[in-house]
């Protein structure tokens, strides 16, 4: 009886061993975006921000710039969730080498209208806080992707685009995107 037992347990072990290798740093089995992935879009557009012609020439002494920010549009397969979508423009804003650049080149970053209104009928904003925000930017951002399938493979190629859009002449004067593919092996129910 013991040596039953002690069979099955072998079979089940041996069985099990497979999918816990996938799931733990093997082969993966969905092409779907990860809190890495947008860690990941948010890192690389702040670097690509921080290292731009269009903050290049500002200073301390330039004209107020405010930038006023939108969530990311998602246009791609997936589905990323509002929170989300918003945690990428705030990593974005927030980020250490973006935190320093607006600190130097007299930049600011301010929440959307429709956000300040909504916040100042909850009560969680007051009038200061509309008076201090007259933008002249506007940055937006905007997920897309393309799904390549092979059988049971598949592959998705995400790319992020972020433009900022001068208010005053509907000038775009940024523009850059990161880009990433995520793939999958096998079919994902194994």
């Amino acid at each position: 009886m013991r040596s039953v037992v002690t069979i099955l347990l072998a079979a089940l072990l041996a069985l099990c061993l497979p999918a816990c290798a996938s799931a733990f740093g093997g082969t993966a089995k969905s092409s779907r975006l990860t809190v890495d992935d947008l860690e990941y879009t948010a890192n690389e557009l702040a670097d690509k921000l921080r290292g731009s012609a269009f903050l290049s020439n500002r200073s301390l002494q330039s004209q107020p710039m405010v930038v006023t920010v939108s969530k990311v549009e998602n246009l791609s397969s997936d589905i990323i969730p509002e929170s989300e979508q918003w945690w990428l423009i705030h990593r974005l804003r927030s980020s250490q080498p973006v935190r320093a650049l607006a600190e130097s080149r007299n930049l600011t970053f301010v929440i959307p209208v429709e956000r300040l209104t909504a916040g100042r009928a909850d009560g969680v904003f007051d009038d200061a806080t509309a008076q201090a925000r007259a933008p002249t930017h506007e940055m937006t951002a905007t997920f897309r992707s393309a799904t390549r399938s092979a059988g049971v493979h598949r592959t998705d190629i995400y790319l992020c685009d972020l433009r900022i859009t001068n208010l005053r002449d509907a000038t775009l004067e940024f523009s850059e995107a990161v880009e990433f593919k995520r793939a999958a092996v096998g079919k994902a129910y194994d």
